[in-house]
């Protein structure tokens, strides 16, 4: 009897040892500081990108809590001094050199016992985050023990709710980022046609300039909005995939519709379609405001004097009306502005915060996330090429390489020195496209978001400026890395001509779909080009983090 209680007792003993190691273990912490950048003022964001990275990297909760300071060092000493009055096991410092395209990366650390760790690469500008990643891991390895091995295929997947889409995968790039599986024709080798991860409609016979999804008659269900040249029609997706006609109307025959947004004006759970038109001619913008509750299309607003479109604006990022004067010079005059209602009529208020070359159309704000503490402003420039700014005062930190949007709806204007006209019989006309919806979102409800964009493909388009009929595209989801925009997922290439996407439950099923609005390619004349609707479900119940990127088309050669 003594004997089995002296065992019993050693073994308590054994798992309280265990479970005090198990807890030290745990406990492990380290601090990561600003970084010292010798470069130009351009790369001067590289002092927080950069710990931003490594953070994101090393931190493991339960395993490896890790936590910026804004606290200095150039020297160990400096760092040990952080790290007293933090609290925390390790401090990790570091610098970021740029010297042309090349740069230097070190990263330092040191513990309480004054046991320092320093690792030195060189690298192209262009992969210094993979270069940051690459040092990030090799400390966590030989400072922190903790290996940084992959998941398993599916090992933190869920049953599918849907057989045909759980099976496939997503071209991810290779920075750390959880792989997905959204959908089958996410990547290259795809999924069957019939599989049902693509849903398609008929062709319709006239060619898309913009296209909405919502719920528009107060119905609880979304209809799908489609603009064209002229007209305005309003379709629903039953289940059999053919989409039926319920109202169609003419905005303006002398008018050329150019941009529509969807927004509920009055709160009543039915949104409201806003259609901007232009004068061929002189370019004047009129915008119209429809409702269509009761099924039918009635004039809420016309003749708006304005630009104007939708924008979600923070802090709350509630969609609001917003619009923009007449330039006939520049386009667009100074200032984009809130839109306030008086009485029936709709006038220009505050003026918002954004960078010079801003409009009623090219914006979208990404909110903040759990790695990135403030939000950014996306905006589309007129080489149709990303441009990132960051804080309140709009700094610039990313413009990308490759061009995106791909719009074939324009107007053209004629640029010239104020007071002195223009000679439209000698000056050729510039030519402004709508932008496409940039679309900021947290598809998986991770607490991070990802910016939708369509990313045209086309030879022609690389060497002709007007050509815009773009044979095939691609939806890509790009997301903010500490030093760029990042890709992590793609769809396959998609034939045909992008007219416009949306996010939206597009046939009622309860799941959310990409929405993308296609216009046939200009094989049998331009006269004759036609529109269709193709939906991909997204399914976010599995995931594999092992498959390899595809990064051949994505930053190398801008078009």
């Amino acid at each position: 009897m003594k004997y089995a209680m002296r065992t019993l007792f050693m073994a308590c003993v054994f798992c309280a040892v265990l479970a005090v190691g198990i807890t030290d273990a745990a406990a492990k912490s380290a601090v990561v500081l600003p970084f010292t950048v010798n470069a130009p003022k351009d790369f001067s964001y590289l002092a927080k990108a950069v710990p931003a990275t490594i953070l994101g990297k090393l931190n493991r909760p339960g395993v490896l809590d890790v936590r910026s300071s804004q606290s200095k060092a150039a020297t160990s000493g400096d760092a040990r001094q952080v790290l007293r009055s933090s609290g925390a096991d390790h401090a990790i410092w570091g610098s970021v050199s740029v010297m042309g395209k090349e740069c230097t990366v070190e990263i330092n650390s040191t513990d309480k016992t004054g046991q320092t760790w320093t690792r030195t690469t060189q690298s192209p500008v262009s992969d210094l985050i993979n270069a940051v990643q690459k040092l990030s891991a090799e400390m966590n390895q030989e400072v922190f023990g903790v290996s940084s091995g992959m998941r398993t295929p599916g090992s933190t997947a869920a049953n599918a709710r849907r057989g045909g889409v759980s099976g496939g995968s997503i071209i991810t790039n290779e920075t750390g980022q959880q792989q997905v599986y959204l959908n089958p024709q996410f990547r290259y080798q795809g999924a069957g046609a019939n599989d049902g991860s693509r849903l398609r409609t008929q062709r319709l016979k006239f060619t898309m300039v913009d296209m909405a999804v919502g719920d528009f008659n107060g119905d609880g269900k979304n209809e799908v909005a489609i603009l064209s040249g002229h007209d305005l029609r309003i379709y629903s997706w039953p289940p059999s995939g053919q989409i039926k006609l319920l109202a169609e109307t003419t905005i303006s025959r002398s008018n050329n519709n150019f941009s529509m947004r969807a927004i509920d004006i009055d709160r009543d759970r039915a949104k409201e379609l806003v259609v901007a038109t232009y004068e061929e001619d002189s370019n004047r913008p009129y915008a119209y405001i429809y409702s269509f509750k009761g099924n039918q299309l009635r004039l809420y607003c016309e003749r708006i004097p304005y630009f104007v479109s939708v924008m979600r604006v923070p802090p709350t990022y509630a969609p609001v009306l917003v619009g923009q004067g007449w330039d006939s010079v520049k386009l667009f005059a100074p200032g984009v502005r809130l839109l306030t209602r008086n009485g029936k009529k709709f006038e220009l208020g505050t003026r918002l915060d954004l960078p010079s070359g801003a409009s009623v159309f090219n914006c979208a704000w990404i909110p903040a996330s759990r790695s990135n503490k403030s939000e950014m402003l996306v905006m589309l420039n007129d080489t149709e090429r990303l441009k990132l700014y960051q804080g309140r005062g709009n700094t610039l930190v990313h413009t990308t390489m490759e061009r995106f949007s791909g719009s074939s709806t324009g107007m053209d204007h004629y640029k010239g020195m104020p007071g002195l006209g223009v000679d439209k019989n000698y000056q050729l006309p510039s030519k402004y496209y709508a932008p496409m919806r940039l679309i900021a979102a947290d598809i998986g409800n991770t607490g991070e978001y990802t910016l939708i964009v369509n990313k045209p493909i086309s030879t022609a388009a690389q060497i002709f400026d007007r050509f815009r009929y773009f044979p095939q595209g691609e939806i890509h989801a790009l997301y903010w890395d500490g030093v760029g925009l990042a890709l992590k997922w793609k769809t396959r290439r998609i034939r045909g001509s992008v007219a416009e996407i949306d996010l939206a439950d597009v046939n009622n099923d309860g799941i959310l779909d990409l929405v993308v609005g296609l216009n046939t390619s200009p094989d049998l004349g331009v006269g004759s080009r036609q529109c269709m609707v193709t939906a991909y479900p997204l399914d976010v119940s599995a995931t594999d983090p092992n498959v390899p990127a595809d990064m051949s088309d994505f930053e190398v050669n801008p078009n």
